[in-house]
């Protein structure tokens, strides 16, 4: 039985939309959500960044900026020591205390981090289920062994299915938890 969601789709399809739903859905019943998110940083209606997200502490630092030097991902630089420190906090905490681990997203800027990849592996290997945005095309080597894995689930973001997909997955993801 699959253990993980996986939401695939094009940039701008709405994956963060749709999980951004549906851990609203699942906190509002009682379950604990946690791990990482990675919302865009805007300056002056511009995007120029994105930050990563400890989902359940808040705490948040930016990933990838403009401006930046170190590993480019297009037009971004990204901070490795800043997802490093994320992933090696907010994914361990939650396999150890959510009811659902979210990865927002799996994507080349993530991936810059080895211990984003080793935090990732662990979780998807934990019993907990694992929501996840990952990106749709790629040939990363990572990104492909996720993919492939067994224990996953695939949902595609396509324009006639973007709306309802957050019920789709909160509904799944019900069936893999334990009732509240």
């Amino acid at each position: 039985m699959a253990t993980n969601a996986l939401v695939t789709g094009p940039p701008r399809s709405g994956k963060t939309t749709a999980l951004e739903r549906t851990v609203s859905r699942l906190r509002e019943d009682g379950y604990a959500v946690g791990g990482l998110s990675s919302p865009e940083r805007r300056e002056d209606g511009e995007r120029v960044g994105f930050e990563i997200v400890d989902i359940a502490s808040g705490e948040r630092a930016v990933m990838a900026h403009v401006e930046y030097d170190g590993p480019s991902v297009g037009k971004y630089g990204v901070d490795v020591a800043a997802v490093d420190r994320l992933a090696g906090t907010a994914l361990p905490t939650a396999i150890e205390s959510a009811d659902c681990i979210v990865v927002d997203e799996i994507a080349p800027m993530q991936l810059e981090s080895e211990r984003f990849r080793e935090e990732t592996r662990r979780a998807l290997e934990s019993p907990t289920p694992v929501l996840s945005a990952i990106k749709s095309d790629g040939s990363d080597e990572f990104i492909g062994a996720v993919k492939e894995r067994t224990d996953t689930e695939r949902f595609v973001v396509e324009p006639e299915t973007r709306d309802a997909l957050p019920e789709t997955l909160d509904a799944w993801l019900r069936s893999t938890l334990q009732p509240r």
